[in-house]
């Protein structure tokens, strides 16, 4: 069973932007260096009342969320953040059980 993750991201209004670029690098990162990646999706909050970008990420298993998490580009990721403070308050990561539903219908 894959293992799933999502996360809230509160960029500054101000940010949103240089969030959006920071996540296209990522994401062009994961999908060309990190296969076993089920799933990795950035979308933005409609009408939330702050700006909020939500990340949805699904795992073949644990080695590959080590490999992500380890990883060059997720550093980067943090280093960034450490010197640019892009985010209004600290993310929120949760860890998804998945009971029902299903990914594709096509």
């Amino acid at each position: 069973m894959t293992l799933s993750f999502i996360s809230f991201l509160y960029p500054k209004p101000d940010r949103v932007a240089r969030v959006e670029e920071i996540a296209q690098e990522v994401v062009d990162y994961v999908k060309e260096n990190e296969p076993d990646v089920v799933q990795y999706q950035w979308f933005r909050v409609k009408d939330a009342e702050e700006p909020t970008i939500v990340i949805w990420e699904e795992f073949a298993d644990q080695a590959a969320v080590d490999l992500h998490t380890s990883s060059a580009k997720n550093a980067w990721l943090w280093e960034t953040e450490k010197k640019e403070e892009n985010f209004a308050k600290p993310f929120k990561f949760l860890t998804l059980d998945k009971f029902g539903g299903w990914a594709s219908k096509i």
